[in-house]
């Protein structure tokens, strides 16, 4: 989900295993030279989940890569399963609450919530949420957000050969 932590998270536990870094949104945006913002404004979202996948299915094959997905990359198309099938998956399972109150203090633009009260951040949260569960949970590990901590996530993380 869109805060939850995903490229901050992803940082830190590439550095610490010693891996490359990938955030996905940062390689479409390079590789399109355009923002996300942008490609959700001036082609819209389907063909910026179209783009998303095409992205992602190009960093399958690395090895020791940390990728950090866009906040419904998951959700998208056979997306999750092509990831669990390719490597190992995490789900940084994070509260509306503290999504929303992410989203609204970031710096980084979130297109779907541009221009939203934290009222209607919060409802668009909770139908992302329902809608997109299943895909999450088939998640090869769930983390609790803020419930364990970055550290406590980077300990664990002897799991990750």
């Amino acid at each position: 989900m869109p805060g939850s932590g995903k490229s901050s998270w992803g940082k830190q536990l590439a550095k610490h295993k010693q891996y490359q870094f990938i955030d996905l949104d940062e390689l479409i945006e390079q590789s399109e030279k355009q923002t996300i913002v942008a490609l959700f404004k001036t082609k819209g979202e389907t063909v910026f989940r179209e783009l998303e996948q095409h992205y992602l299915l190009s960093t399958l094959h690395l090895t020791n890569t940390i990728v950090s997905c866009g906040g419904g990359t998951a959700y998208y198309f056979d997306n999750m399963e092509l990831m669990t099938k390719h490597g190992k998956t995490i789900y940084l399972n994070a509260s509306k609450g503290l999504l929303t109150n992410r989203i609204l203090n970031s710096k980084k633009p979130r297109p779907m919530f541009q221009g939203l009260s934290k009222e209607e951040i919060s409802q668009k949260l909770a139908l992302l949420l329902a809608e997109r569960k299943a895909k999450f949970e088939l998640a090869t590990y769930t983390f609790h957000v803020p419930t364990e901590s970055l550290q406590s996530f980077i300990n664990k993380a002897s799991w990750l050969v």
